[in-house]
């Protein structure tokens, strides 16, 4: 999808254009249309513009109307600040599985379709003072990782289930951290080498959950949940 700068540079061509004798779709692909989109005006270019569409003293820095005030200039300068973003991608991403205890982790990141965390989660209470209240932090709030990953030959599930008996055992006993707990690394960030986000966190399991339906043909999907062990970096 176009941006909102590019699309501004077709309605200005469309409106352009009659006022030249010129056809819009002939325009679109001569060197003058593409200088346009390409945010190449020259001070001719801005003159033509200003005389077809107007300035207007309503605006103080006699910013064009049809821009809402904003010089062709200055949306040269902000559509060429917003194409030079590395924009982070939703599909660009890393996920590391790195056991504390003697269990070793299957293949998630290989596995693993979606990723949801918070990663961020502080609490707070209200205090009353007269008529008006203020907000007192009562401190951070446990992260939770979400990964939706397929399965093969039940690998997944099956390393989820000893994660969860080495937390609770089978005889009514709980086992330690240290057994079961997981060093999970996130990472994600722009297409280009050695840029990004990275966070890491300690995290111990809660739920696995299968959605199974014979009412469809396709790879079944697992719902896996892990919880913040503490903050303290105990582990």
């Amino acid at each position: 999808m176009a941006n909102i700068f590019e699309r501004m540079a077709y309605q200005a061509i469309e409106k352009v254009t009659p006022k030249l004798g010129l056809s819009t779709k002939v325009l679109k692909y001569t060197t003058a249309a593409r200088n346009l989109l390409n945010g190449d005006l020259s001070g001719a270019a801005n003159a033509l513009m200003d005389t077809v569409f107007g300035r207007t003293s309503v605006f103080s820095e006699g910013g064009n109307i049809i821009l809402a005030g904003v010089s062709w200039d200055k949306q040269l300068q902000m559509y060429e600040e917003a194409s030079s973003i590395l924009r982070e991608r939703t599909n660009l991403w890393h996920i590391g599985v790195d056991p504390i205890g003697r269990l070793s982790a299957p293949r998630v990141n290989l596995l693993a379709t979606e990723v949801s965390f918070n990663s961020v989660q502080l609490g707070y209470e209200p205090i009353k003072i007269g008529s008006g209240f203020t907000q007192a932090p009562t401190g951070a709030e446990p992260t939770e990782l979400r990964i939706v990953c397929y399965d093969v030959d039940g690998e997944i599930k099956t390393w989820f289930d000893r994660l969860g008996m080495l937390a609770a055992h089978p005889d009514g006993t709980f086992g330690v951290p240290s057994d079961y707990a997981n060093t999970i690394t996130v990472t994600h960030g722009a297409v280009e080498e050695s840029r990004g986000y990275s966070k890491s966190w300690v995290l111990v399991p809660v739920s696995c959950e299968a959605n199974l339906s014979r009412s469809t043909d396709e790879f079944a999907a697992l719902n896996l949940t892990f919880t913040q062990h503490d903050t303290f970096g105990g582990l």
